[in-house]
């Protein structure tokens, strides 16, 4: 029997014999790796929200033993024409080399394949099928694992085919053996390359608030979720978002908003009324951007996060994300929400309300985004559990370029 992809393996291996074989792969790719002299490198895209940025690409282009490219793969819960044309935009911008996933090049077309995406069964010709056993398989996950979905978090197919599953913050391997068939094997506890942009001093400066500046204005972050009628709850959107488009109409001179809405968002409320099509939708997100003191936000983000004095949302991995820029976020409850181990700890460190409590946004606007009785614990958190640069003395970018570097023996 002859065994030519992961998925192959995965499905006819005995699982007490898999991780071995695994192992074995891996160290065979490893020993013709080194050998060669050069190492095709990819990057997996699939929207700028869950891109890992740009500087990890970089630093490896930079190495004369790797040939790298982004792989542009589009996903079918996306919005293709919207995500995609963006991704080409933004790369085009960058001069970063990068290719269509459109069947003209494959994973097997290189040595290491970074995905950002765990959900190899909906990449266009990228799928969990299409990845040969001479190709090592790294992961960085695109957002912080919090909802309570482990099996998704820590034991889908990508979780078993992974040479390097770079972990965002501490406490992960702990959910992996208790989570996934294969325990914490691979796992790399490296920060989070994306955030890296924020130990740049100089990064507040790069947004572009409309009213900035002028006086007292408070600069609030609205991000909903689109987790509007799948499990787990999260979303309060579809409640809410005629609320915070009049109070940021009404409160135009002392408030400054960004709108960053999850990138299937508009997707989902098109599936669950909330709208009756994207054109209504995207009239929603141009009342946003009509106003004097607000606008959208559908790309980069880490400027605004740095230079804001506060955010409202349910999307999920923002509530660990935000965390990095030291201010108070609201948090927005809705029943069916469910976190994991690590999730119950980042929320508890959140200003929570029902999505439907407009008394009590209205408190954290005007009160405690300034008081912020829980800014010590907040602090205490991230200094112990997700100071990844304090801790590697290095950004998660470094750290993983060297990491790569170091198992290979370049």
């Amino acid at each position: 029997m002859k065994i030519e992809t992961y998925y192959e393996m995965y499905r006819l291996i005995r699982q007490e014999c898999y991780l071995d074989c695994l192992k074995e792969v891996q160290e065979r790719n490893l020993r013709r790796i080194r050998a060669q002299k050069k190492i095709r490198i990819a990057f997996q895209s699939s929207c700028l929200a869950e891109w890992v940025g740009d500087a990890l690409v970089r630093k490896f282009a930079e190495n004369e033993r790797f040939d790298v490219t982004v792989v542009i793969v589009w996903q079918v819960n996306t919005d293709f024409d919207k995500e995609i044309p963006a991704l080409i935009e933004h790369f085009e911008q960058s001069g970063l080399p990068y290719r269509l996933s459109d069947g003209s090049v494959k994973p097997g077309d290189f040595d290491i394949v970074f995905y950002t995406s765990p959900y190899m069964e909906i990449l266009s010709h990228w799928m969990d099928r299409d990845i040969p056993l001479s190709t090592l398989v790294c992961y960085i996950p695109y957002g912080f694992y919090l909802a309570d979905i482990q099996k998704m978090q820590f034991n889908l197919f990508a979780h078993h085919i992974c040479w390097k599953n770079f972990t965002l913050a501490k406490g992960y391997d702990i959910m992996a053996e208790r989570y996934s068939d294969i325990g914490a094997y691979g796992m790399v506890y490296a920060g989070y390359p994306k955030l890296d942009g924020l130990l740049d001093p100089a990064c507040a400066d790069r947004a572009a608030w409309k009213i900035a500046g002028k006086g007292s204005v408070k600069k609030i972050i609205f991000a909903p979720h689109h987790s509007i009628a799948e499990k787990p709850y999260y979303a309060t959107f579809a409640a809410n978002h005629r609320f915070f488009l009049a109070y940021a109409r009404a409160h135009g001179e002392d408030t400054s908003w960004v709108f960053k809405p999850h990138p299937m968002l508009g997707l989902s409320c098109v599936k669950n009324g909330v709208f009756s099509s994207l054109d209504e939708y995207d009239a929603y997100c141009r009342a946003w951007d009509a106003l004097p003191n607000a606008k959208v936000e559908m790309g980069e983000y880490l400027a605004y996060f740095a230079s804001s004095d506060a955010m409202i949302l349910d999307s999920v991995s923002f509530m660990a994300e935000y965390l990095y820029v030291h201010k108070p976020a609201l948090f927005l409850t809705r029943e069916g929400e469910r976190f994991n181990e690590f999730g119950e700890m980042v929320a508890s460190l959140l200003y929570r309300a029902s999505g439907t409590d407009y008394a009590a946004i209205e408190h954290f606007l005007d009160v405690l985004i300034e008081r912020d009785p829980m800014k010590d614990a907040r602090e205490n958190f991230f200094r112990q559990v997700l100071d990844y640069a304090a801790e590697h003395r290095k950004s998660a970018t470094q750290f993983i370029y060297d990491d790569i570097v170091c198992s290979i023996g370049v």
